[in-house]
């Protein structure tokens, strides 16, 4: 049964389309628009029930808790987790800048849990393994980050997201890989632990901020399990969104997740 257009005035449910998608109600003779009482596209969700799959999205991060608790069908709480990770994804910082550390990881789930048939083509661990590669960048005051999949590990994959979002004259922490000694000729500062020979930290130079970060973000995958890789960008997304604005309330940050989702795909 389709679900009826309730006034957002009076909230009877008799109501007639008048003009350009508004309606006037019945009882009360007010009109308003779908736009107003559906704020995203594709929804018929009214900014109530929004802010309801936004803040319990946000407490349990699951689509099973927003299914349940805010009394959803299954595929439109799935697809309403879909569209609030596509949207974390798409806010980040554009620019860093100050002190910053850079470091490549990798993720794809523990080697002993692969299928067999995975398992037996072999790996190895850090640069050379079959996992998918990831390339962050996170600046130390305001810690904020930016996460990149990305298809190696090589200068040609990583030294264009540095320029692309690290201001010139920028101070870059890494550890020894060299490639990383190339920075200078790009216009950053640049120092080095060497991670090898057992050098962790010299000072303020280290990568221990980024590296702490890695250990949340593996955390947080490993806790969901059976991630489709076209859907990984989204699901780390989501993780590097929820960093960037963790100093934000909780309505703080449902009312900004919101204000993204009217825009990114419905009505302001």
């Amino acid at each position: 049964m389709p679900k009826l257009l309730l006034c957002p005035f009076c909230g009877h449910a008799r109501s007639w389309s008048i003009r350009r998608s508004h309606r006037k109600c019945q009882r009360c003779r007010r009109e308003w628009s779908s736009g107003s009482l559906h704020p995203v596209s594709g929804f018929r969700l009214d900014r109530r029930e929004w802010l309801h799959v936004i803040e319990t999205f946000l407490r349990d991060e699951t689509i099973r808790a927003v299914q349940e608790e805010c009394r959803l069908a299954y595929a439109t709480a799935q697809k309403a987790v879909s569209v609030m990770r596509e949207v974390m994804s798409k806010d980040v910082p554009l620019v860093l800048s100050g002190i910053c550390e850079a470091d490549e990881t990798y993720v794809g789930g523990s080697w002993k849990n692969k299928a067999i048939h995975i398992r037996r083509q072999g790996s190895k661990r850090g640069r050379g393994t079959s996992k998918q590669a990831i390339f962050g960048v996170v600046e130390r005051d305001p810690p904020k980050v930016r996460v990149w999949l990305v298809p190696d590990t090589t200068n040609h994959s990583l030294i264009p997201h540095i320029q692309e979002i690290v201001s010139a004259g920028s101070a870059i922490y890494t550890d020894g890989r060299k490639g990383y000694r190339q920075l200078p000729r790009y216009g950053y500062l640049h120092q080095w632990v060497d991670h090898d020979a057992g050098e962790y930290v010299r000072g303020d130079v280290h990568t221990q901020t980024l590296d702490g970060y890695w250990g949340l973000l593996k955390t947080h995958l490993d806790s969901i399990g059976g991630i489709r890789k076209d859907r990984l960008v989204f699901f780390i997304g989501e993780h590097v969104w929820r960093y960037n604005f963790r100093h934000l309330s909780r309505k703080e940050q449902s009312q900004k997740l919101f204000k993204l989702l009217t825009g990114f795909g419905g009505r302001s």
